[in-house]
């Protein structure tokens, strides 16, 4: 049966004696949350790393992580309530980030601004049954927080910025799923105490069995970069300003996007709200469309010519591809040098000399299986 594994509480900042202090209060938030699935227990991990953490039976096909925060001021020295309380879903197999929900720490929620909405723990509750069907370039989150409060921003603002990219489709890859999501399958959450014999290609079928129609998209296609500066807020308020920067980069060739020009966060109150509508609302036209077979040629220059659709895509060294009027061609290498997103040159091996490729012409995937017979 699919699990759900829940980790012990992050404090962020980190402090020991915050974890101690608070210990009890966020494990009855973790298991508030496991409670919106009716989570089974299952059992207890007593040793390493995740010392604590607990897998429960849940009723959804595939394994899951619930990840959960509590966030308090980064730079303050008195002992303070925590800002928020972050909890985060994602699924097991490829880290993705099903949905997030920020609950305001009760000692803030009056100086918030106006604009900030206060999630409710509950909204977790429909995100594993999310529509990820769109197949558009998943994305990768990465985001630093400097100053005053820096490190709390940056946390609240990937939860908000990831929770609104899925609930609009997307595949997102954040930070938030920390390093229990890349725990190998030989280790006990994933193990199963009835079946110790089961081999791999028999784990790696069930999991297809379980959560087959989502593509096993492990990396991200387009990286987010955020960079967060707290700025304290003058006597007698207490709610902080952020100023900072955003931009755009076309993964794995770690490109600046052409169209990902590094932008302003201009200086104002701390919402993460609206700092994740000013960051998603470019990135979306930043996307392919993951579903189109058709690979165009950017730019021909003899008998090579460079596609925009490469190594993100699927295309490797040596990979065969086919044209109009007969074109056969192959992958030679990757450029970053080119200005496009993610660009591959490829070597015609076969033209029509009626009508040459060109810029604009068509390619697609040969499905030929060498040695052809």
């Amino acid at each position: 049966m699919p699990v759900l594994f829940v980790p012990p509480t992050q404090v962020v900042p980190y402090d020991a004696e915050r974890f101690s202090e608070q210990k009890k209060i966020m494990d009855e938030f973790r298991l508030k949350a496991v409670a919106l699935w009716q989570g089974q227990v299952k059992e207890e991990i007593k040793t390493g790393v995740f010392r604590g953490g607990r897998t429960f039976d849940w009723n959804f096909p595939f394994d899951a992580l619930l990840q959960t925060f509590f966030i308090y001021p980064s730079t303050s020295t008195q002992r303070v309530g925590e800002v928020a309380r972050v909890a985060a879903l994602f699924r097991k197999d490829n880290c993705q980030l099903l949905g997030s929900a920020v609950v305001w720490g009760s000692e803030w929620t009056k100086v918030l601004p106006s604009d900030t909405p206060s999630d409710e723990l509950s909204k977790l509750k429909e995100t594993p049954s999310r529509d990820f069907s769109k197949s558009k370039s998943p994305v990768r989150l990465n985001l630093d927080g400097r100053a005053f409060w820096g490190t709390t921003m940056a946390w609240i603002t990937e939860a908000y910025l990831g929770d609104k990219l899925a609930a609009e489709g997307l595949v997102v890859h954040s930070d938030l799923s920390g390093l229990a999501c890349f725990r190998t399958r030989a280790e006990k959450i994933t193990a199963n105490p009835d079946n110790s014999n089961s081999t791999e290609p028999e784990s790696k079928a069930k999991d297809d069995e379980r959560g087959g129609d989502i593509p096993h998209l492990k990396r991200g296609h387009r990286q987010v970069r955020v960079i967060l500066e707290g700025v304290k807020a003058k006597e007698p308020l207490r709610w902080p300003a952020a100023k900072g920067l955003f931009s755009y980069i076309s993964l794995p060739l770690n490109n600046k996007s052409k169209n990902g020009i590094q932008e302003a966060i201009k200086e104002s109150q701390f919402s993460p709200s609206v700092l994740s509508n000013q960051i998603s609302d470019k990135l979306k036209t930043l996307l392919h469309d993951l579903g189109d077979k058709n690979i165009r040629i950017a730019k021909r220059e003899g008998r090579f010519v460079t596609v925009e659709r490469g190594i993100a895509y699927g295309l490797r060294i040596g990979m065969h591809l086919v044209g109009p009027d007969g074109a056969k061609l192959h992958v030679i290498r990757f450029d970053n040098k080119s200005g496009l997103e993610d660009a591959a040159i490829l070597l015609i091996r076969a033209d029509s000399k009626v009508k040459p490729l060109a810029e604009g012409s068509n390619l697609q995937l040969d499905s030929t299986i060498y040695p052809a017979k």
